[in-house]
């Protein structure tokens, strides 16, 4: 991946200007896979330190990049995202991750950014989890025909995946039509 790729996402994504995350955004393009989609991002203060917080089909990042000791990430994967809570103030918010059996609280993050953040975290999770734990459709499968409700019921969850960006149109077309084909 790229800057220009990491760029576009964030523009795609609608992610407002950002403020003293400027070095982490042009770092992130060592840390993001080719496969991993940039669902939002914002800045914020995490363990002390002011992070360029990061949402993608897979995980949230918190990324800080100092110039004396380097870079510093850490990340919650989405599968272990157990609750989302947030709360805004006149200017800031926070956002807090039940990750297991602990809370990562984020402060200072835009009271914009707020809302969009918490609850793009509480899709991405609940879609990343059905996406494994989904029993996946392999072609040629002998199985039973799906019943109409089971197509529908379906389909409407890989929409909600290409949403969300787990899924390219692509391969929501393909999954389309294998289901249509029963």
């Amino acid at each position: 991946m790229n800057l220009l790729t990491v760029q576009t996402q964030l523009m795609q994504a609608g992610v407002p200007k950002m403020f003293g995350t400027r070095k982490e955004v042009n770092y992130l393009p060592q840390l993001l896979s080719d496969d991993e989609v940039i669902q939002y991002a914002a800045s914020g203060m995490y363990d002390g330190n002011t992070v360029l917080i990061v949402l993608t089909q897979k995980r949230i990042m918190f990324v800080d990049k100092g110039m004396i000791y380097g870079v510093q990430t850490s990340e919650i994967p989405l599968d272990m995202v157990n609750g989302v809570s947030d709360k805004c103030g006149v200017l800031l918010g926070e956002i807090s991750v039940m990750n297991g059996v602990s809370w990562a609280h984020i402060k200072n993050i835009p009271k914009i950014a707020v809302p969009v953040l918490s609850d793009k975290i509480k899709r991405a999770s609940e879609a990343y989890k059905q996406s494994l734990y989904r029993p996946q459709i392999e072609v040629g499968q002998s199985s039973q025909p799906l019943s109409q409700n089971l197509i529908a019921d379906e389909l409407i969850k890989l929409k909600s995946l290409v949403d969300n960006g787990v899924l390219t149109e692509e391969e929501f077309q393909a999954q389309k039509t294998k289901l249509l084909s029963q």
